[in-house]
């Protein structure tokens, strides 16, 4: 007995010195808590505070409105301790509670979340648009989400105004785009059609790629007492303006060899000048303007075995095998120019079988492409011309048309494109 009494006695005190301790380390693991949650209070109240957008701390499962900033009160017309008497769902408009409550769970399985397309209600029932933000978070041990709500009507607006005039820019670019439009029926209709160039000459091609809708380069051709008229030309600018010179420059080809029998392409060019100049002059019949077109003509006397030539600021190449020769033309406008004006100077030139001869814009020269970005220019174009000559017209032309897309590749066409190749 004695000895089970002093085994006791021995016994107890350990005992509760292993009490004391598990009490000791439960006190501390509940201090622990207690003061983490304090700290997680004082930083979601330095969140509240410190944001510039509505804030709301709410309970995940329930939607209880934990904690409100002044913002988000200011915002709805609440006072912060009504709203905290308040769940999520009395903030929304009862048409948005099943989305707002979807946006609420999306959010919780990816941790955080972005939307506009739920609004807010004020305490007077009015709709606020806002861009929300979820994060995913606990408050005091349960489940919870931060709610971040910036007022966006203004935005809205603005965005409204943008598309309002977006959508008036797109309609007076459809309107441009159909008087573009339009203006291209006109110079087709005026132009004649490249394919009628093989009904008169069946050994041609025009090779015509426009910069934009209607060109300001322009091709012409006509027969007139048994003699060929092939006309290439290259008015100023490109786009409408260039469409518009280059109706001016067709009427006038019309008119110095349909209407009134000119035949030499000197003449032709002469007469065609006198037009422009009068054209673009004033009503006091003065002129200051230096628009015009550079233009080369070709007239082909099938009898005579002869093809004469003259040009303003237009060469002529000629391809006789496998060499080209090069016809430089008169560095004149067809247009207005300081000093006097003197005549175009015609070539003849005597013409063989095979044969071929070349007019042209400065398009393809200028056009820039290539592996180092690079202008073709003329001795580029040379090399193109020579280079295919060997081949039937027909496939000349497809060659060329693909050297010129390879050539550009993704740069951008600076210019009009006009070419013209015909065999004897």
């Amino acid at each position: 007995m004695e000895l089970t009494i002093g085994l006791t006695m021995v016994a107890l005190p350990a005992l509760f010195l292993g009490a004391s301790v598990g009490l000791s380390l439960a006190y501390n693991r509940l201090q622990a808590r207690y003061a983490r949650i304090e700290r997680d209070r004082d930083s979601y109240l330095g969140v509240l505070e410190g944001s510039n957008d509505a804030l709301f701390v709410i309970n995940f499962v329930n939607g209880r409105i934990y904690q409100a900033n002044e913002k988000a009160a200011e915002m709805l017309g609440y006072t912060r301790e009504q709203l905290a008497k308040l769940s999520i769902f009395e903030i929304h408009p009862r048409a948005f509670l099943d989305r707002s409550a979807t946006r609420i769970a999306e959010a919780w399985e990816q941790k955080g979340a972005v939307y506009e397309d739920i609004p807010l209600l004020t305490a007077k029932g009015v709709t606020i648009d806002v861009e929300s933000s979820v994060r995913v978070t606990s408050y005091r041990g349960d489940p919870a989400v931060i709610l971040f709500a910036r007022d966006i009507r203004s935005r809205l607006a603005l965005q409204r105004q943008v598309n309002t005039q977006q959508a008036l820019v797109r309609e007076q670019n459809q309107q441009l785009l159909s008087s573009i439009r339009y203006a291209q029926r006109i110079q087709r209709a005026v132009l004649p059609e490249s394919e009628q160039l093989q009904e008169l000459l069946p050994d041609s091609f025009i090779l015509f790629r426009p910069r934009d809708i209607v060109s300001g380069d322009l091709y012409w051709f006509a027969e007139k007492k048994g003699k060929v008229v092939v006309a290439a030309a290259d008015c100023t600018g490109h786009g409408v303006p260039g469409a518009l010179l280059s109706l001016i420059g067709a009427s006038l080809f019309q008119e110095m060899v349909m209407e009134k029998g000119i035949l030499c392409p000197g003449a032709i060019l002469d007469g065609a000048r006198t037009g422009m100049i009068h054209a673009l002059s004033k009503q006091d019949g003065s002129s200051d303007n230096r628009d015009g077109m550079n233009a080369g003509v070709l007239v082909l006397d099938r009898q005579a075995g002869t093809m004469a030539y003259a040009g303003g600021f237009s060469p002529l190449y000629r391809i006789r095998d496998g060499e080209l020769n090069e016809y430089k033309g008169d560095r004149m406008p067809i247009g207005q120019q300081e000093g006097a004006n003197s005549s175009f100077t015609p070539v003849v030139i005597p013409v063989l079988p095979g044969d071929r001869f070349f007019l042209f814009t400065d398009g393809l020269q200028d056009q820039f492409g290539g592996p180092q970005g690079k202008k073709l220019k003329s001795s580029g174009l040379k090399e193109w011309i020579t280079g295919t000559s060997i081949l039937p017209l027909d496939d000349q032309y497809q060659a060329i048309s693909d050297k010129f897309r390879s050539w550009k590749g993704d740069e951008e066409q600076v210019d009009d494109i006009l070419l013209i190749g015909l065999q004897v």
